[in-house]
C-alpha cells in the first residue's frame, strides 16, 4: 500500500507534466484581450493543478495509482486531500488520507503577491504539502494573451510555516500562548492559541483574538503569512535566523531559492553589498567599482548556480 512520502513523491513528479498540460489548455482556451491581474485566474490555474495531476495519479502504471486527490469542502483550510483511491474518506477523522495539500498562486509581474500562506502550525501535519505555482499573462499573437504557469514549488509545508513563525517573532510579532489570550479564554478551551499578533499586537487572521481586532472596517492585518512579504527582514536578528534556517533545511533553501530566482529584488534586498561582493570573489569576478545590482547581475549571469555558494552565507 502507497504511504504519505511516495504519495508526496508521486504528486511532485506529476507536476511539472501537469503545469505543462495546463499551459498548452491556456494557450488554445483561455487566451483572450487583456490580461487583468486581479482576475481570480489563479484560483483557476490552482484547480486545474489538481486536475491534471489527479489525471496523472490515475493513469501511472505504477504505484501512484493507488492515491488521488479529492477536494477539500466546507471551511476546511486545505484545498486537497491526497487519499487512498476508492477507499472509505473521512475528512474529519483523516481516515483514509495520506496528507493534505494547499495550493497558491501568484503573478509573477504583480508589485505584491496577494497569496497568503497563514495555516498555525499546530493545524499542519507532518505529511502536508504546499504548492506554489508562479505564473503570468503571456502574449498568444499581437493582441491576445494567455496566461501561462512559469515556475512551481512542492515541498513540505511545515518546515516553511516553522521558519515563516521565527521570522515573525524577529520582526516583533508574537503568538497567543495557552492561558495569555487577549480575550481571557480558559486554558483548556481557547481556540485562539497559536494565532499570531503583529507588533502592534493586532490579530493577523480572522479567527484571532477579537479584542485585537485592526478595526471596525478591517476585521485583520493579513500581512501574516505573504509569500513573499514572510521572508523580508529588518533586523540584524531576523537576518541570523533567515541564514541559519536556510543553511541547516533543505526545504527552507528550496522554497527561498525558488522565490528569490523568480523575484529576484527579493534576493537582491536580502543581502548586502559586501555580501555580494565575497559571492562575486568565490567566481573570481572583479566586482572594482560595480554597485550591488550590477555585481549581483555579473554573478547570476557567471553562475547559475550561484544559489548553493549563498545558503552559506
Amino acid at each position: 500500500m502507497i504511504d504519505p512520502e511516495q504519495a508526496h513523491e508521486a504528486i511532485v513528479e506529476a507536476t511539472g507534466p501537469a503545469c505543462a498540460q495546463i499551459n498548452a489548455f491556456a494557450k488554445k482556451v483561455l487566451n483572450t484581450r487583456g490580461g487583468r491581474i486581479g482576475s481570480g485566474m489563479g484560483a483557476l490555474l490552482e484547480a486545474l493543478w489538481g486536475y491534471y495531476v489527479n489525471n496523472a495519479l490515475r493513469d501511472s502504471a505504477g504505484q501512484a495509482r493507488q492515491c488521488e486527490l479529492a477536494w477539500m469542502y466546507a471551511h476546511e483550510y486545505n484545498d486537497f486531500a491526497c487519499i487512498v483511491r476508492d477507499q472509505k474518506w473521512d475528512p474529519t477523522t483523516r481516515e483514509g488520507e495520506l496528507l493534505r495539500l494547499e495550493a497558491k498562486s501568484m503573478v509573477a509581474s504583480a508589485d505584491e503577491s496577494k497569496a497568503h500562506f497563514d495555516q498555525i502550525v499546530q493545524k499542519l501535519n507532518q505529511q502536508d504539502i504546499l504548492v506554489v505555482l508562479v505564473w503570468d499573462w503571456v502574449p498568444v499573437d499581437d493582441v491576445r494573451v494567455c496566461p501561462q504557469i512559469l515556475d512551481h514549488f512542492v515541498g513540505p509545508a511545515l518546515p516553511i510555516a516553522e521558519f515563516r513563525d521565527a521570522l515573525h517573532i524577529a520582526r516583533g510579532g508574537t503568538f497567543v500562548t495557552p492561558g495569555k489570550c487577549p480575550d481571557g479564554c480558559a486554558a483548556g478551551s481557547c481556540s485562539h492559541v497559536g494565532e499570531p499578533l503583529n507588533e502592534q499586537g493586532k490579530r493577523e487572521r480572522r479567527t484571532g483574538p477579537e479584542s485585537r481586532r485592526v478595526s471596525q472596517q478591517v476585521s485583520y492585518a493579513s500581512n501574516f503569512g505573504g509569500m513573499v512579504r514572510m521572508l523580508k527582514t529588518n533586523s540584524d536578528a531576523a537576518r541570523k535566523i533567515f541564514r541559519e534556517s536556510r543553511r541547516r533545511n533543505d526545504t527552507v533553501d528550496a522554497y527561498v531559492s525558488f522565490i528569490h530566482k523568480n523575484f529576484p529584488n527579493e534576493e537582491m534586498n536580502q543581502y548586502s553589498a559586501s555580501e555580494w561582493k565575497r559571492l562575486a570573489g568565490r567566481y573570481d569576478i572583479d566586482g572594482t567599482g560595480l554597485s550591488k545590482d550590477d555585481l549581483a547581475k555579473k554573478v547570476r549571469e557567471t553562475a547559475p548556480e550561484y544559489r548553493t555558494q549563498l545558503r552559506d552565507f
